[in-house]
């Protein structure tokens, strides 16, 4: 994924201090580090697992300004500072204001124009300072109240809208806003419809499957390694695909209808899309080996493919209830 910068402008949003600065003019975006400042905050946070897709609400007046925008490209500062204004407004209102630099930039990803929001929380940290002292030079370390996130951050609040469609990816946090609980983003800035994010959807898929498990007296960690199993044989490593909920049910609960038809009704309820679209960072997480941890304390990790494959290892249930693990055709043990 390759972003180029087409025009950007950053606002200042003090909540602390209660003071704001629009910018009048753009920046130069000519300037390799203004340049791959900004580029590489985006290319960190686009891909990111947890962005949600969302739509915009009827009468957005997020939309409206956009729409203005692709209109008239001057309208771009005017369009800034409406975005602006309305962060700010949503962070003063809130239980815990915080002060940030917000970037709005129009830019280019994957050949698709589309318009970035970058809400970057000022960090403190600590500077140096020339002082004159009697004539004599004096170095000092000062606190700095407005240090922006370095590019090996990510930024937890953010929006992108493309420019084609007018569809959305957003990342946000909730926060008391006139003491209901809200998304700045979605909610007061995009004034949008959002679904769950992959990451949150792939978590309750596991969680659905894990509960179904236990409560009907399953098999938990067979359930955990046929659903690695699943994400191995299906989905191509480096690549954006989709996990599909039915062919999950039938992969984990494979002669156990009651269970399936049980977890399919838990996953409608839980607003989880039947095709759940995930990155390469998810696929490798779900793909990794399965982990068990003992209540004695040892951890066991390995291969999901080597579950239930006496080979390699086997789970012993003996007559007093407690469970033995044997591994098996070890060639060497390497102490780490």
């Amino acid at each position: 994924m390759i972003a180029s910068l087409k025009r950007a402008i950053v606002h200042i949003l003090d909540a602390n201090s209660g003071v704001s600065v629009y910018s009048e003019e753009e920046l130069d975006v000519t300037d390799a580090s203004i340049n791959s400042f900004i580029t590489k905050h985006i290319e960190k946070v686009f891909e990111d697992a947890s962005m949600r897709n969302a739509e915009f609400s009827e009468n957005s007046g997020f939309k409206y300004h956009l729409a203005e925008y692709i209109k008239d490209e001057n309208y771009f500062i005017t369009m800034s500072k409406f975005i602006a204004q309305r962060v700010y407004e949503g962070v003063t209102q809130s239980d815990k204001p915080d002060s940030s630099d917000l970037i709005v930039c129009d830019c280019m990803i994957n050949e698709r124009p589309l318009l970035a929001v970058l809400k970057c929380e000022n960090k403190i940290g600590y500077t140096h300072q020339v002082l004159q002292d009697d004539g004599k030079v004096k170095n000092q370390i000062i606190n700095h109240y407005a240090i922006l996130p370095t590019t090996s951050q990510k930024i937890a609040e953010c929006a992108f809208i493309f420019e084609d469609d007018f569809s959305i990816k957003y990342l946000g946090k909730k926060r008391k806003i006139d003491g209901e609980t809200t998304d700045l983003i979605a909610d007061v800035l995009l004034e949008c419809i959002y679904d769950i994010s992959s990451r949150e959807s792939v978590n309750a898929v596991c969680k659905i499957a894990k509960k179904v498990t236990e409560e009907n007296g399953g098999d938990t960690i067979e359930t955990l390694s046929k659903m690695k199993e699943y994400i191995t044989e299906n989905i191509e490593e480096g690549e954006t695909e989709f996990i599909d909920t039915e062919q999950v049910a039938d992969k984990i609960f494979d002669g156990k209808p009651g269970m399936k038809s049980e977890f399919i009704d838990k996953i409608e309820k839980a607003n989880v899309p039947q095709k759940v679209e995930v990155n390469s960072y998810v696929t490798k997480k779900l793909a990794s080996n399965v982990k068990i941890v003992t209540d004695i304390g040892v951890e066991v990790i390995f291969p999901a493919e080597y579950y239930q494959n006496n080979e390699y290892i086997e789970f012993i249930n003996n007559d007093d209830g407690t469970i033995s693990i044997q591994i098996n055709n070890i060639g060497e043990v390497i102490n780490k």
